[in-house]
């Protein structure tokens, strides 16, 4: 049996819709459900219909269910909660079952009544044998991710690329498109994956399949809820940001008594272990801290944070003489290569530490610089210009702007308005442009292994790898492209682990969460550095429920960058054994003469380039790993 790839909190599921009037199909189907029982006995049939087959295996520590609908009108996976108004005091339970009525509105709207009547992480498949149709639907925000390739007329969901992999329904080739796109730039995020067989299903979209063919909607799009930001008095925002993070933190948690916390010493981490502390369940709380030398030691925010909430800390020191090697040659099947820079280092420690302690999740704070607004731009104020135009608030922002970043207010105003001028000319945001006009296109190429042919085929395929969140975002939120960045990046197939086992406890991020995001989305840009401060409506929002050394800390956190240098450093041989001689040099993608100078022992190497060279190890290890699987190919079919 082929290992899961990641230990986020859901099922492993395959779902399979053909059109039941249709003996090809029904054949196909059959086949399907044959293969699955051939799978293992760890396998259960949650559904089987005419046209239609749902199996999944339930993981020990999720606490997401299958529920099957009444009349056997379709099945939801995962965990789904009730919305309310986000009062804390309205937190629940995950659903275990829905009532007919409920299920009668969810039908005839198609599955749209779930995206306002519940939140969570979950995929839902509906039936309509009437007109010999089905509804397969991701929800917003979600972890869990869906998959999907075609079989003849039969169209197979999944969560697990293993699995795909182990039912052996079709040929898989290489996108080498997708693959170029991440390589040379961030922008290879959308449904396409690196499998040209596999797409993968959008957080809120849904796939209506048909007797003759298929059809995809948009059922949550974050981008009217930008626009729309109505949430622009700074106390209104930071009250609804922390009665929001509260609610969504104590639901989220509610399945668990005993939660081991990933606490960096940073806001956000520090935030999660705040209201789990005040979770009305009084979960039961452990924290650990990596730390390593130079600005990657953050014991002393972390310890101040524990003492405040009575929080056994355990601190690890980072193995700087990690075995590059013996971690990639054991990593998992996942439909896009990843890229998660601490993993190898920490994630097999954190699991067998929650393990040790009886913890049946481990909990993150992914998503918080985005959701709190880190970094923020000169685009917020172009939001605010729009807003308040040229009257003492866009000033008193702008003014606050310049205290954050430590400019005179000429300088803001000089890049708000050539930042306007920009929009015009460059409406979509993409994170390559963006990585040029920071640090000019020179310097980002500098630190960029990418071949000058890898460069050249990007440049022909670009936009098709701009997400559809992205299009004409910059128009429409300027300064918010960091918060649609983040919920694209923690949503997508990318984001799942390449070491965890099927076994492990799952990963749960409490901001991670629709109710949560909505609230944020809803949060003008500008407001968020109030006072000259980064993440001003966080900080407000809970400044009694944190000690003073962390919101005093000011901008961001340290990070391991000496760490990851010391790890490149010492797994030199290797590297240039595994890149030099790989997949990515045979096809011309990566630069030989700057990854020889980059592999160096004696080049002293920036955090630019130490996280590019990451980027290409976790890519060449996901080669590799396709390598007997895939059929040869030179691009998309």
């Amino acid at each position: 049996m082929l290992a899961a790839e990641s230990y986020e909190d859901m099922f492993r599921y395959v779902i399979a819709v053909g059109n039941p009037q249709s003996a090809s199909s029904c054949e196909a189907l059959a086949l399907i459900r044959r293969r699955i029982e051939d799978l293992g006995a760890l396998w259960h049939t949650a559904m089987q219909q005419p046209g239609f087959c749902a199996a999944y295996v339930r993981q020990e520590f999720s606490s997401g269910t299958a529920i099957v609908l009444p009349e056997s009108r379709g099945i939801i996976f995962g965990a789904m909660f009730r919305s309310s108004s986000g009062s804390v005091a309205e937190s629940s339970g995950a659903i275990r079952s829905i009532p007919k009525p409920l299920v009668d509105r969810i039908l005839e709207s198609k599955a749209r009544s779930l995206v306002s009547d519940y939140w969570g992480h979950y995929v839902v498949a509906l039936l309509y044998p009437e007109n010999a149709r089905s509804i397969v639907m991701r929800s917003p925000v979600s972890s869990v991710p869906c998959h999907y390739l075609q079989v003849g007329s039969v169209r197979v969901f999944f969560s697990h690329a293993a699995d795909c992999i182990a039912l052996n329904l079709t040929a898989l080739s290489i996108n080498w498109d997708c693959i170029t796109a991440q390589l040379v730039a961030g922008d290879y995020i959308t449904s396409e994956t690196g499998v040209n067989e596999i797409r993968a299903l959008e957080c809120g979209a849904c796939i209506e399949c048909m007797p003759h063919g298929y059809a995809e909607h948009s059922y949550w799009d974050p981008r009217p809820l930008l626009v729309n930001a109505s949430l622009d008095d700074f106390a209104a925002a930071a009250d609804a940001l922390a009665e929001a993070t509260q609610y969504s933190a104590s639901t989220i948690s509610s399945p668990h008594q005993h939660l081991l916390v990933n606490l960096s010493g940073g806001l956000d981490s520090s935030i999660v272990l705040s209201t789990l502390a005040k979770a009305p369940h009084r979960p039961k709380l452990s924290a650990v801290n990596y730390y390593s030398h130079g600005c990657g030691d953050e014991r002393r925010f972390a310890r101040a944070m524990a003492e405040f909430v009575d929080c056994p800390l355990i601190e690890l020191p980072r193995n700087d003489r990690l075995d590059l090697r013996s971690r990639f040659d054991r990593c998992n099947w996942t439909v896009q290569p990843v890229l998660n820079f601490s993993a190898p280092d920490t994630e097999e420690r954190t699991i067998a530490m929650a393990h040790s302690l009886g913890a049946s999740a481990i909990v993150d704070g992914e998503l918080g610089d985005n959701i709190f607004g880190n970094n923020v731009s000169p685009g917020a104020l172009v939001e605010c210009l729009r807003k308040r135009w040229l009257g003492p608030a866009f000033f008193s922002a702008a003014i606050d702007y310049a205290q954050l970043t430590r400019q005179s207010l000429w300088r803001t105003l000089a890049q708000v308005y050539a930042e306007n001028l920009d929009l015009a000319s460059h409406p979509n945001f993409t994170v390559a442009r963006e990585l040029w006009r920071r640090r000019t296109a020179e310097a980002a190429r500098t630190t960029n292994l990418a071949s000058a042919h890898a460069e050249e085929r990007y440049a022909d395929v670009a936009d098709r790898f701009v997400h559809p969140w992205l299009h004409r975002s910059r128009l429409l939120a300027p300064g918010s492209h960091a918060l649609l960045l983040g919920l694209i990046t923690v949503t997508s197939a990318a984001y799942h682990s390449p070491f965890a086992g099927s076994g492990d406890p799952p990963r749960v991020s409490p901001l991670l969460n629709q109710p949560l995001v909505e609230v944020a989305l809803g949060i003008p840009a500008y407001l968020h550095c109030k006072s000259g401060q980064d993440r001003a409506a966080a900080r407000s929002a809970f400044a009694q429920r944190l000690p003073a050394a962390i919101l005093r800390r000011g901008r961001g956190k340290g990070g391991p960058n000496l760490w990851a240098r010391d790890v490149i450093h010492n797994n030199i041989v290797y590297l240039r054994e595994f890149l030099l001689d790989g997949i990515l040099m045979q096809r011309r993608l990566l630069d030989r003469a700057k990854l020889e100078t980059a592999l160096s022992p004696h080049i002293e190497k920036s955090s630019a380039l130490v996280g590019d060279i990451f980027a290409k190890l976790y890519i060449e290890a996901w080669l590799r790993k396709w390598q007997p699987v895939a059929v040869p190919t030179l691009g998309r079919p």
